[in-house]
């Protein structure tokens, strides 16, 4: 699993180690005792785990604000992830913390593949990813 796990106390220099200054989509996925965890959706399960999708010029700077702002020791909410994250402490109980890791995918034309992402994600499922906002 090429994934970064987000409560990663090493996880700036990881990023910075493999993508340095570059940007692209991010996604946040849910993991739990190393598979993915199935999310329900309107038309299907996503079996991938997605939670969020999310485009990043810098992958150092955005994502370095999208885990204080889900952080449990964090009280911001910098980020929309994070607000929605917090909106329902079900949301929590359901996907702690410690269980959501990321997928880096650099691109040139962050917002282009991020368009694509959801777009895709909408087409198969009938909504966003359930951390997105519309």
């Amino acid at each position: 699993m090429n994934l970064l796990q987000i409560a990663d106390e090493d996880l700036w220099n990881k990023i910075n180690l493999l993508h340095q200054t570059k940007g692209g989509v991010y996604k946040i996925i849910a993991v739990q005792n190393g598979q993915r965890v199935s999310v329900n959706r309107f038309l299907g399960i996503d079996n991938l785990g997605i939670l969020y999708i999310g485009k990043a010029t810098s992958f150092l700077d955005r994502v370095i604000n999208l885990k204080k702002s889900i952080s449990p020791d964090y009280s911001g909410e910098s980020h929309i992830c994070g607000r929605r994250y917090k909106s329902n402490p079900n949301i929590a109980l359901k996907f702690p913390f410690d269980c959501m890791y990321l997928e880096l995918i650099e691109s040139e034309k962050p917002e282009e593949l991020e368009r694509d992402n959801l777009f895709e994600y909408l087409r198969k499922f009938g909504e966003v990813p359930p951390l997105n906002a519309i």
